[in-house]
């Protein structure tokens, strides 16, 4: 962690701010220390990531964490991703419109399978993830490919650790069909927008309840090791993000994604 990330970054049970502890550095990374809230909540600092987690979780955020943390090292290896972005990343850039300036919050970012090609476009970036474990590999690619410009944290997409409109845009990737539950769902769009300046850009895609999952497949379910899924249809994801969001366009271009360009008009009071 640099510690030019802090001023980004807020408590996720108070969304007061963080003072910092540096147990050890490297350089001007900060490898081991903590972030104390204004409660006196303690947040670690663990190989240059902190660990941002609010105290109180769902049962099913928690086993879906040991979940992604179990499965991390099979993640890169499905080439069915590894294909599809190549479709996939392009739309969502186009529908994020990213500016040389901006500072950009990636909701959701596994183990950077898009981080790399984002933190391109802008001038600063923050990655977020459930799975300690896949921001480690995230890191590790990052650091290979010479990137300097992305600040990592473990976060939970319903209470997001950072200040009100702390980003110019935000990308969420096959993220919110796993967040389980409407309530859930509808707290994480509400993070999301809470997060994002006025007329913030926000491009998010979820799972597509399509003819196909019609017939041969669920609409709710788990997939394997218990990570809950939601499809959605059209309507339903656009009413889930229009409480926080104006929603200008919801493509079904991506087959089983539907891909959403939304724009933040006003804070939350």
């Amino acid at each position: 962690m640099l510690p030019s990330f802090l001023p980004l970054l807020a408590s996720p049970e108070t969304g007061g701010p963080l003072t910092l502890t540096v147990r050890r550095r490297e350089g001007e990374e900060i490898i081991e220390g903590s972030l104390c809230d204004d409660a006196g909540q303690s947040y670690p600092i663990e190989q240059g990531i902190p660990r941002l987690l609010p105290r109180e979780m769902r049962e099913a955020q928690i086993s879906e964490i040991a979940a992604r943390d179990a499965q991390v090292e099979d993640y890169d290896r499905m080439a069915f991703l590894n294909w599809f972005g190549k479709v996939e990343i392009p739309l969502t850039r186009q529908a994020l419109g990213a500016l040389p300036a901006d500072i950009l919050l990636e909701a959701g970012c596994g183990t950077g399978r898009m981080s790399q090609i984002l933190a391109g476009s802008v001038r600063e970036m923050v990655a977020v993830d459930f799975s300690f474990e896949s921001l480690r590999v995230a890191q590790k690619k990052l650091r290979a490919a010479g990137i300097t410009n992305v600040h990592l944290a473990q976060a939970d997409l319903c209470s997001l650790p950072f200040a009100c409109g702390a980003f110019d845009r935000v990308v969420s990737c096959q993220v919110l069909e796993h967040v389980p539950g409407p309530e859930a769902r509808a707290a994480a769009v509400a993070s999301l927008a809470r997060v994002v300046k006025p007329s913030g850009t926000l491009a998010l895609s979820a799972y597509k309840h399509s003819l196909l999952t019609k017939t041969f497949g669920k609409k709710e379910g788990l997939h394997e090791g218990g990570i809950p899924f939601f499809r959605f249809t059209k309507t339903e994801l656009s009413e889930t993000l229009s409480i926080d969001f104006k929603v200008h366009s919801i493509t079904g271009a991506l087959v089983y994604l539907y891909l959403a360009r939304c724009t933040r008009e006003q804070l939350p009071a």
